[in-house]
């Protein structure tokens, strides 16, 4: 969500997680999601010196997108580039 709210000038990365067996992992999930109707979309700030690189798509459809995405990497990001 950071990737395109920030219209590409923050990566978003793909998680990736070594286990080590002789120690103790770990690991806290922090999920953060806009109010209910809240479009998604590159910030109007940081358009105006470069085009749009991503749709603006309501908070239900980008939900609806990342749940159908299952560990497909990026394909979010995909499906929502300009």
């Amino acid at each position: 969500m950071i990737e395109i709210l920030s219209n590409g000038e923050y990566k978003s990365i793909e998680h990736r997680a070594v286990v080590d067996p002789e120690k103790p992992q770990l690991s806290i999930a922090a999920l953060h999601y806009p109010i209910k109707g809240t479009p998604i979309g590159p910030l109007p700030d940081l358009v105006k010196a470069n085009k749009a690189l991503y749709k603006t798509i309501p908070p239900e459809e980008f939900l609806r997108l990342k749940r159908s995405s299952k560990l497909d990497g990026k394909r979010v990001l995909d499906q929502i580039k300009l």
